[in-house]
């Protein structure tokens, strides 16, 4: 019989693989998104965009995929920062978002197990 500290690790460990294994998913909708803003295909991509980084940099970090959440959070500074200027697409920051979008593409973890 488990204890129920084993329980909660056994779970975490399943919600750990299953949010791994739905990040490529989530990149990929992140990328689509900035593609849609950075075209300037209205604010609803950029919003939409603004909540996902979030999410993705706080979920990212407490789940143990570190890098993940640290691009995350670049990432969401620099929109932060750009939507003060106004649309996200005429930011002088539009060029170092396009990068961070990459720089947190790169930041996926490998297939190995996490320790």
């Amino acid at each position: 019989m488990s204890t129920p500290q084993q329980d909660f690790q056994k779970f975490l460990d399943q919600q750990r693989a299953d949010y791994r294994r739905a990040l490529p998913e989530k990149m990929a909708h992140i990328r689509s998104l900035w593609n849609a803003v950075a075209c300037g295909d209205g604010t609803a991509p950029q919003a939409e965009l603004e909540r996902l980084v979030h999410t993705l940099a706080g979920t990212a970090g407490t789940l143990g995929f570190h890098a993940v959440g640290a691009a995350a959070k670049a990432l969401e500074l620099l929109l932060e920062q750009a939507s003060f200027a106004g649309q996200v697409r005429l930011s002088p920051q539009c060029a170092d978002i396009a990068l961070a979008v990459a720089e947190l593409q790169a930041s996926l973890p490998a297939d190995e197990p996490l320790s």
